[in-house]
């Protein structure tokens, strides 16, 4: 009886083999904390830092030999264990993204500082303010159509080398004269624009190229950023914010495709 204990386990030894191996990522670096299995008697074990692992005892035979991390894909494959021979095997994970759920942003667009800066001074109360949508709605022929609507805006007929052009004045008081018509300063994209002589604003801008305008009747009305030693700005300036100085709320269109090339 004893005898035959003794011979037991170097029987079982007999009909099992071992197997050693490393886990590598597609690129070939070693995967480390590879959870390996083989069969369903042998213990779990973990790869080293250089993606090797070893594991003895596994009984001979066909065993499934399974290798999981998080984010890879998981590796199944079928192997034959000899008795008393040694399986190296060469493992490569295949990384697989982990799907997360679509998470929604509620919350107004972000303007563009120039936007952001006009909602600011218009949230101040000082001026009339105008933004693209509004502009839209109003359906101007030209600039100076908005500019109707501005209490304290007067347009001034004049015969110009472009026609007949309206040109942009505003009512001043001045000491003891009483109420006089006076031109106003432009601002296009935040630069003095002084518009002289037979022209008019509608020569330079069109309505639908405004993202912005501000209209500023007298000098307790303009903001510091506008303040101008040109003559004009006493009597009132007016800002206006364009497509050219900003970028276009539409997306960039796509680039051309490159020329086809003749097949030789």
């Amino acid at each position: 009886m004893l005898l035959g204990a003794l011979l037991l386990p170097a029987g079982l030894s007999a009909q099992a083999g071992s197997l050693t191996g490393q886990v590598v990522a597609e690129d070939g670096i070693p995967i480390a904390q590879a959870r390996i299995r083989i069969g369903d008697r042998n213990p779990l074990v973990l790869s080293a830092n250089d993606g090797r692992f070893s594991v003895s005892a596994v009984r001979a035979g066909d065993q499934l030999l399974q290798v999981q991390l998080l984010g890879y894909v998981a590796f199944a494959q079928m192997v034959r264990v000899i008795a008393g021979q040694t399986l190296d095997v060469h493992i490569t994970l295949v990384a697989a993204p982990i799907p997360l759920k679509g998470v929604e942003v509620k919350g107004p667009p972000p303007l563009r500082p120039v936007l952001a800066a006009f909602e600011n001074r218009r949230a101040r109360g000082n001026g009339h303010f105008f933004n693209q949508s509004e502009i839209a709605r109003m359906q101007p022929r030209v600039l100076t159509d908005v500019l109707r609507r501005v209490p304290g805006v007067m347009l001034q007929a004049s015969s110009g080398s472009f026609g007949s052009n309206d040109m942009v004045r505003m009512t001043r008081t001045i000491g003891l004269s009483g109420p006089r018509n006076c031109p106003v300063l432009f601002y296009l994209n935040g630069t003095p624009l002084q518009i002289t002589g037979d022209m008019s604003i509608d020569q330079y801008v069109a309505p639908e190229d405004v993202v912005a305008m501000e209209v500023y009747s007298g000098s307790s009305q303009i903001p510091p950023e506008f303040q101008s030693s040109l003559l004009n700005s006493r009597c009132g300036v007016i800002v206006i914010w364009t497509r050219v100085g900003e970028d276009s709320e539409d997306p960039a269109p796509p680039p051309p495709p490159p020329p086809a090339l003749d097949a030789f």
